[in-house]
């Protein structure tokens, strides 16, 4: 079982695993000295410590300049659009277009959203899949921007020096950042799949309560 919290931690950390392993490959001059560099970490004892907070740090500081938001917004808004939409669904023909308008704006719809999925047990356990799948989701979009940040690093390294390892990498992380790019697609898509049972569950049990919140909007 997943919680928020526990969520939110991944969150913090899996940026912070990626700019260290982009930074392990960059501090490399070839393939074997990144694998003489890889195999220390067998045998790691008081450096343990050290290096969480370096993973920690690099996480912190993506989190606070929201360098995930560039990719993950439109994503993310896909999936609210959606939850706004079907909640509405059944209810449309009571309000005017103005009226729509105005029910989902903002987060208004999404406060409703949540309500019930705290509210209701089985509801709670479905979202257990929805945070699973969300956490493969934003780790997707961090690989994603930190794979191409560190192709960059390497395309410019490639420039100045005209080194083979750093071509290679450039290649490696771009192919991989390509890769993950595809990724979010998938979880998005299956995101809104998860959520959609959610919310056929809260259209189905909840109907007259959750047309009373919504009318409450106006």
């Amino acid at each position: 079982m997943m919680s928020i919290t526990t969520l939110k931690n991944f969150r913090l950390i899996m940026p912070g695993v990626f700019i260290f392993i982009i930074i392990l490959f960059v501090c490399q001059d070839d393939f074997i000295g990144l694998t003489n560099t890889i195999s220390i970490f067998n045998d790691i004892t008081t450096q343990d410590i050290l290096l969480s907070i370096v993973v920690l740090l690099a996480g912190s500081l993506y989190y606070v300049f929201d360098i995930r938001d560039l990719l993950w917004n439109q994503y993310h808004k896909r999936v609210k659009d959606n939850i706004k939409e079907e909640l509405l669904r059944p209810f449309m023909n009571e309000f005017d277009d103005n009226q729509q308008s105005i029910i989902k704006s903002g987060n208004k719809l999404m406060n409703i959203f949540y309500s019930f999925i705290d509210n209701d047990r089985s509801l709670s356990e479905k979202a257990n899949r929805v945070r699973f799948n969300g956490l493969i989701w934003t780790s997707s979009v961090d690989a994603t921007i930190i794979a191409a940040f560190g192709s960059f690093i390497f395309l410019i390294r490639f420039i100045v020096n005209k080194d083979g390892y750093a071509i290679c990498m450039c290649i490696i992380l771009v192919v991989l950042s390509l890769f993950c790019r595809y990724l979010v697609e998938l979880t998005t898509r299956k995101h809104i799949a998860l959520s959609n049972e959610q919310l056929d569950a809260i259209i189905q049990l909840h109907r007259s309560d959750l047309g009373e919140k919504i009318r409450v909007l106006i």
